[in-house]
């Protein structure tokens, strides 16, 4: 994983700042992982796309529009982008199901952004790298219900199986994030990321 990061790291430092970093991947692949570690090695904060959440109900959705990319780009892109010095956005309260506290963090040049759906055409103008965390969608499937039950204790494996599947499945189909991604991170059971 080291020699991973180190190749990327080495990669994003030679691009022209503001850098924004964008991360995708399936539920479950790997993606929060990756983001923090190479958020440590670049002395960069990273933000999850699911504090842009429109709502903690699981109804008919696709292409995971239950998250707000257009508050994520009013918020944090366009102004991280415009160099404003401190980016500030107000984060999903999935307890209350509804926009909760303010969280914020010093530009300095370089950001990054995960989650699901992420590497989407209206979003592309922004990310100066992306990556794909790679693994197929049955394994990210399971280690994402594994790690509801004994993480959070709160299991949620017909959400897995059902809605975020197939929400995962549309924006692979529709969007081809692998084919787009500067950097496809192999994180299946081949690869493993904690190896």
């Amino acid at each position: 994983m080291k020699q991973i990061l180190d190749s990327i790291a080495g990669s994003i430092n030679t691009l022209d700042k503001p850098i924004i970093i964008g991360i995708s991947g399936f539920g479950g692949s790997g993606k929060s992982t990756v983001a923090i570690k190479l958020g440590k090695k670049l002395n960069a904060p990273v933000v999850g796309i699911d504090s842009f959440s429109k709502s903690n109900v699981h109804e008919a959705y696709e292409l995971w529009k239950v998250m707000d990319y257009s508050r994520l780009e009013k918020e944090v892109l366009t102004p991280f982008t415009l160099g404003e010095q401190e980016i500030a956005y107000n984060e999903f309260d999935w307890e209350k199901n509804s926009i909760g506290k303010e969280r914020s963090f010093k530009n300095r040049g370089v950001l990054i952004v995960e989650g699901v759906g992420l590497l989407r055409p209206e979003l592309m103008q922004y990310f100066s790298y992306t990556i794909w965390v790679d693994c197929p969608i049955e394994e990210a499937t399971e280690r994402g219900k594994k790690r509801d039950r004994e993480e959070y204790n709160c299991p949620q494996d017909e959400y897995w199986e059902g809605i975020w599947q197939k929400n995962d499945l549309q924006c692979f189909e529709k969007f081809s994030p692998k084919v787009n991604a500067d950097y496809i991170l192999d994180n299946s059971k081949q690869f493993p990321l904690n190896s």
